[in-house]
Formats: C-alpha cells, structure tokens, sequence
C-alpha cells in the first residue's frame, strides 16, 4: 500500500517544468497574501487556495487535482450559502461533488506517460449541441432562481449552468472545457465583486476567480497544443 502511494506521489510529482513550479506558487503565496491583508476568513482562505490549485492540477492533467477540488467545493459552497447565491450552492454540493468523484474514475482509466492524462476535442456538431442545450438551461434556472429570491438570478444561472457544461467535458478530457470555464471566470468575477461591495463577500474568492481566468485562456491554448502534438482524433459523441 505505502510502496504504491509512493509510484502514485511520484508520477504526480513529474512532468513538470519550472515556469509551472514557480506559477504554481505565485498563484497561491499572492492569493494568501492578498486574504490576509484584506483580512478575509480561514475558510475563504482555504476555499481559494484548493481552488487554484485544482484549476492548476487539472490544467496540467494531473488526477490529483481531485483531492483539492473536494475540499474546494465544501468550503465554496458554504460560503456562496452565506452570500445567498443559492444557484453556486446547488452547483457545489449537488454537481461538483459527486462529479469530483467520476471523474478520479475515468481519468484513472485515460492516464498517458508521466500520469497525464490523454486530452480530446469536441467535433463541431456537438459543439452546438452543448451551446444550445447550455443557453436553454440558463434561461429556465435563471427564472427558478428569480422564484427563490437569488441575489444575482442570471449571473448565477449563467455560471452554473456553464459550469456544469464545463465539468462533464472536464470529465470527458475536453480541451473545449476551457472556454466554457473561461466564460465562467468572467462571470463568477463580476459576481463575487458585487458581493464584495454589497456585503464584503470573501476578497480570496474573488482573487481565486481572477488567477482562474488566466489559467484558463492558459490552458486552453496548451491543451490543443497537446492535442496537436499527439495527433488526437475528435470524439465521438
């Protein structure tokens, strides 16, 4: 058991470059700095870093971005509970939790050389398929949300419902994902900024929006690059 956690640590810990170690630890000593000054909560804090760091682990095609992205969606989804974004709670707790889970499964099953995973595209025709059935979904939740008296109904229809988009093709290995999640980031930073001014919403949460926009556009470019190197075929849907 111990001797298999060491091959599984070790291969997590490889294929990785020093801009990438370095990027890594900006992101997280700026975000916690950023917190402390701002003098945010312990569990603003850490929702943030865990956040970040799932974003960057996944970005890098890392299985262990799983084990941060639970611990993420815990205290995320507490916090939006307290800034009554109850479309951010549901997403959390009832999607992004149990999806955190399938997808340890099947990236485990999808691991290339130095556990990587092996990344895919979309082909165009289910690429408007999940456009259309995204904007059905946003326009429905967003008039449910209106119902529950939701502070930001469309904002927060709109980032769950792309999230949720976002993370089945996560789980898929799609390197469309990261538009969708930079879509996401756009809207969650105006979100959390209009919590941050209303009623002094978590600073680290909104810094942790901000590194996972750049992270995103990042890593969208570098997974088609992957995608191009391997000479990937689309997927079939």
């Amino acid at each position: 058991m111990i001797n298999k956690f060491k091959q599984w640590f070790k291969g997590e810990c490889s294929g990785w470059k020093t801009p990438e170690v370095l990027w890594i630890g900006f992101c997280v000593v700026s975000t916690v700095w950023i917190s402390l000054v701002l003098k945010d909560t312990l569990i603003g804090i850490l929702a943030a870093v865990t956040g970040i760091l799932y974003t960057l682990l996944a970005g890098k095609g890392k299985i262990s971005c799983y084990f941060f992205g639970i611990v993420n969606v815990l205290f995320y989804g507490w916090i939006s509970f307290t800034q009554q974004l109850y479309g951010e709670v549901m997403l959390n707790w009832g999607w992004y939790l149990p999806m955190m889970f399938v997808g340890w499964v099947t990236w485990k099953q999808n691991l290339g050389q130095e556990q990587i995973i092996r990344k895919t595209t979309l082909p165009l025709k289910s690429k408007l398929l999940y456009f259309l059935c995204s904007l059905a979904g946003i326009v429905i939740y967003a008039l449910i949300l209106q119902k529950m008296e939701d502070s930001q109904p469309w904002v927060d229809s709109a980032t769950t419902i792309l999230s949720i988009t976002a993370m089945i093709l996560t789980v898929k290995r799609c390197s469309d994902q990261w538009l969708l999640w930079t879509a996401v980031n756009l809207l969650s930073i105006w979100m959390w900024y209009k919590a941050y001014q209303l009623t002094g919403g978590s600073v680290a949460v909104l810094a942790m929006w901000g590194l996972a926009l750049a992270n995103g556009i990042i890593f969208y470019i570098q997974w088609n690059r992957d995608i191009k190197k391997c000479q990937k075929e689309p997927i079939s849907q």
